[in-house]
C-alpha cells in the first residue's frame, strides 16, 4: 500500500478515475435524498445525544419509504468507498477498485439488512406485550437515519483524503469514531426511549449485547479476517 505524507496539497489526485466518477455520483444522489431533509437530520442527530435533557421519543426525518431505501443503499456505499481506499492503491488503472466497492457494499447491505430484521421482530414482539412503547417502523426509521448521517460523513472525509493526501489511518480512525458516536447515541436511545422502565434493567442489558455489542464485534472479526483492516 503506498504511504502519503500527513497533508500535502501539491501533489496530484492520486485516485482511479472511475472510482472518482463513482465518489462523485454517490455524492450527488446523497445530496438530492438527503437535501430536502438536512434540517431533520440535524436535530434527528442533536436529539441523539441530548443527555441533560432526553426526548422521550426517536426523531428521524420524515422521508418516504423509497428514500429511506436509497439513503441506506448510499450510506453503505460512502463506507465502502472508505474501506476500498483504506485497502486498495487507488492510482491503479482498471475498475478492480469499484468491483471490490460493489462486493463490500453488497455485504454489508446483506448485514445491516439482518440486523434491521432481527430489530423488526424483536421489537414486534416487545411492542406487543408494551415492554417498549416505540413502533418498530419508527426504530428502524430511526436505525437507517443514524447510519446514513456516519455514511455520509465519512463519504466527505474519504474525498479530503484524497484531494489533501491525508494518511490513510486517518480515514480509519475518522470512520471508527463515527461508528461510536452512532452506536453511542444509540445506546442513549435504547435507555432513555426503548426501555424507559426501570424495571426493565435486565431486559435493556440483553437487548444491548445482542443488537449493539455482538455485531459489532462480529463486524470487527469479519473486517480483520476478509480485508485486513485490523
Amino acid at each position: 500500500m503506498k504511504s502519503f505524507p500527513f497533508l500535502s496539497i501539491t501533489d496530484g489526485l492520486l485516485v482511479n478515475d472511475w472510482f472518482l466518477s463513482v465518489m462523485i455520483i454517490v455524492f450527488l444522489l446523497m445530496l438530492v435524498v438527503m437535501g430536502p431533509y438536512r434540517y431533520a437530520f440535524a436535530e434527528s442527530i442533536s436529539a441523539m445525544f441530548r443527555f441533560r435533557n432526553p426526548d422521550g421519543d426517536v426523531s428521524y426525518p420524515f422521508m418516504s419509504t423509497l428514500e429511506y431505501v436509497l439513503v441506506f443503499i448510499l450510506a453503505c456505499l460512502g463506507v465502502g468507498i472508505s474501506v476500498s481506499i483504506y485497502s486498495h492503491d487507488m492510482m491503479q488503472e482498471g475498475f478492480s477498485q469499484v468491483f471490490f466497492l460493489l462486493w463490500y457494499t453488497s455485504l454489508m447491505v446483506v448485514f445491516f439488512l439482518a440486523k434491521l430484521l432481527l430489530y423488526t421482530i424483536v421489537n414486534k414482539y416487545l411492542y406487543k406485550r408494551q415492554i417498549i412503547t416505540i413502533k418498530p417502523s419508527r426504530w428502524n426509521c430511526f436505525f437507517v437515519m443514524s447510519f446514513a448521517v456516519a455514511g455520509f460523513l465519512i463519504l466527505l472525509f474519504s474525498f479530503a483524503v484524497l484531494f489533501l493526501n491525508i494518511h490513510l489511518i486517518v480515514l480509519l480512525i475518522f470512520a471508527y469514531l463515527m461508528r461510536l458516536l452512532v452506536v453511542a447515541g444509540r445506546i442513549f436511545k435504547i435507555k432513555t426511549t426503548l426501555f424507559k422502565n426501570k424495571r426493565s434493567n435486565s431486559g435493556f442489558i440483553v437487548y444491548l449485547c445482542a443488537f449493539e455489542i455482538i455485531p459489532i464485534l462480529v463486524e470487527y472479526l469479519v473486517s480483520g479476517r476478509l480485508l485486513g483492516l485490523i
